[in-house]
């Protein structure tokens, strides 16, 4: 799709200042949908279109809306996609929206840090080469075969996937590197600074990190 007003959407896309949890999407980031806007041209996704277009998509409810996501088109893209997407459906997938979005975000941010390994591939397959249950995600060495049968919550979670891969960062667990359910309490937890729960997750990162 061809979008031939760049200049007139660009005008209109005033820079918000970020504001906390479950507000304004962030600030940089929506510097950042402009300058992929103006370098991606006719692939442009569609909701980023719409976060530049309609201000009121630029709120965190709104961008994590599950009706909003699912009438976003499906989508197919490449290895770290893919690693993502299968993170979220295996390991998120009974979650809602927002519950899936924080789980993305902790692997895009345990790619960004200098703490674990700086591919989201990476991040997921961390530890299978070790023991039964000694990985970071279950799924990936809990000796079960893993088939993606609920392709509705799979292509939910490609879109998730995508959206979190093309930057667009909302904060929602203010820079966590870690998670488990709610319905365990392990101990290296007690060593981490809770930064949220969202869903059926509880949220960790470093001290450093956080004060």
């Amino acid at each position: 799709m061809v979008y031939a007003n760049y200049k007139k959407i660009i005008a209109i896309a005033v820079i918000i200042t970020s504001t906390s949890y479950f507000s304004l999407a962030n600030g940089n980031s929506l510097n950042t949908l402009i300058e992929i806007q103006k370098s991606h041209h006719d692939s442009l996704p569609i909701f980023v279109m719409d976060m530049l277009v309609d201000p009121s998509m630029r709120r965190v409810e709104n961008i994590v809306d599950q009706s909003y996501i699912d009438g976003l088109p499906s989508y197919h893209g490449g290895k770290e996609w893919k690693c993502l997407a299968d993170a979220l459906y295996f390991e998120a997938r009974g979650e809602s929206v927002i519950g899936q979005f924080a789980v993305a975000e902790v692997i895009v941010n345990r790619a960004d840090s200098s703490k674990f390994p700086d591919t989201v591939c990476g991040v997921v397959n961390q530890g299978t080469n070790k023991n039964r249950y000694k990985c970071q995600f279950t799924y990936m060495c809990d000796g079960l075969l893993e088939s993606i049968d609920d392709k509705a919550s799979y292509a939910r979670a490609g879109k998730i996937a995508k959206m979190t891969l093309w930057d667009v960062k909302i904060n929602l667990t203010n820079g966590a590197l870690y998670y488990h359910a709610k319905s365990v309490n392990p101990s290296w937890a007690k060593k981490l600074v809770r930064t949220g729960i969202i869903g059926d997750h509880k949220f960790y990162s470093d001290n450093a990190l956080v004060n």
